[in-house]
């Protein structure tokens, strides 16, 4: 059983497990939350203090979006109840005003604790879907205009309500408007719980693959056909495979070759060199990095991209010895957007201990 905190408006957030603590010591370091607490596997609560409570929600959803979330649930409230269409009624009529008026898509999700630790088969999941269908049921009938707009899977949704079991009794509403971030995509992020469900991929050389794919989710941008991309640390090919598979052409660079069916690609050139002073003649697309190195070079590598390459987009792994290197995280943020680059860290789903920086060129037409 998960109880949530009294006092402040709570705020949920989501992360990979394993995780809780480092996404703790975040939230405590941002004015606005007074508290912050592991309730879970990847739940975090947060208390907002008095001196946010007056702020719009959107300038708060800016604020609070720490690295290592991987979705928030704003202004919860606890409804209970004994039955499930019960349940459902009481859910509804707190989601009823948020999303009255709705003439754009929207979407819902329904939540269970242990699908957090990216269990396909949670405990309490027929319970969600239950739940979920005296929802639309009521929904149906007090916001029925409203109510058609939803769109399940919306990738950049006008309001997401998303309501967390915590028990069979109890469940934590939140309905918000997303706000877009720097580099495309919205927070809340239009995902149920923040995971991407990404395909299996039977021909990828490592599940690194996985990682990219996140951060294409996140970006809500993928490569495009005939594009030129730069995967700098390419060995054995993970990332290449992703960005052939969406039709880029690909400059592999690395000091060990690729796997044999993408050396013989005739769209991947492979270049044996070093990863951190291999120049690209001419302009590109993308610009992805899994280099194993620590902050120090990386960011380095951060300075040159930004200043000398200046791809149109940008995704790199910065990896740490122990614990995170917030400081290196900031100062690889800073250089991007002094450079005239809308950007963004995160640690996602498949990240351990490293973490994602995205990078687009054009921030506003990202946004």
């Amino acid at each position: 059983m998960i109880s949530l905190p009294g006092g402040a408006p709570c705020w949920l957030f989501t992360c990979r497990h394993t995780y809780e603590d480092v996404l703790v010591a975040q939230l405590l370091d941002l004015p606005e939350v007074t508290g912050a607490t592991r309730l879970s596997d990847g739940l975090v609560a947060a208390l907002v203090g008095e001196g946010a409570e007056g702020a719009p929600v959107d300038a708060l959803l800016r604020a609070l979006d720490p690295t290592y979330a991987l979705q928030v649930l704003p202004n919860v409230r606890e409804v209970e109840a004994a039955g499930v269409n019960t349940l459902g009624k009481l859910v509804s009529d707190v989601l009823a005003d948020p999303v009255d008026g709705v003439s754009a898509p929207w979407d819902l999700h329904v939540l269970v604790p242990a699908q957090l630790k990216g269990n396909p088969r949670p405990p309490m999941a027929r319970r969600a879907m239950l739940l979920e269908q005296a929802i639309a049921a009521r929904l149906g009938k007090i916001r029925k205009r409203a109510w058609r707009q939803r769109e399940e899977g919306c990738g950049k949704p006008a309001r997401l309500a998303q309501v967390l079991l915590l028990d069979h009794e109890r469940a934590a509403v939140s309905c918000v408007a997303p706000v877009a971030t720097e580099v495309g995509g919205t927070w809340p992020v239009g995902l149920p719980a923040g995971h991407a469900e990404i395909p299996r991929d039977d021909g990828a050389p490592a599940s690194s693959f996985r990682k990219l794919e996140e951060a294409l989710l996140c970006l809500r941008r993928w490569p495009q056909q005939g594009e030129r991309a730069v995967d700098v640390g390419a060995c054995p090919g993970g990332w290449t495979r992703v960005l052939r598979r969406n039709g880029a052409n690909v400059d592999a660079v690395d000091r060990q070759p690729l796997v044999q069916h993408l050396m013989r690609d005739r769209r991947v050139h492979f270049h044996k060199a070093d990863a951190f002073t291999w120049e690209p003649e001419g302009p590109v697309d993308w610009w992805v990095s899994d280099v194993i190195a620590f902050p120090e070079r990386i960011l380095g590598m951060v300075e040159r991209v930004a200043n000398e390459v200046r791809p149109r987009f940008a995704v790199i792994q910065m990896k740490f010895r122990r614990e995170p290197d917030h400081d290196a995280v900031a100062q690889a943020l800073a250089t991007l957007r002094a450079a005239g680059y809308g950007a963004r860290a995160r640690h996602f789903f498949n990240d351990k201990n490293e973490m994602t920086l995205m990078a687009v060129r054009d921030p506003d037409a990202a946004a």
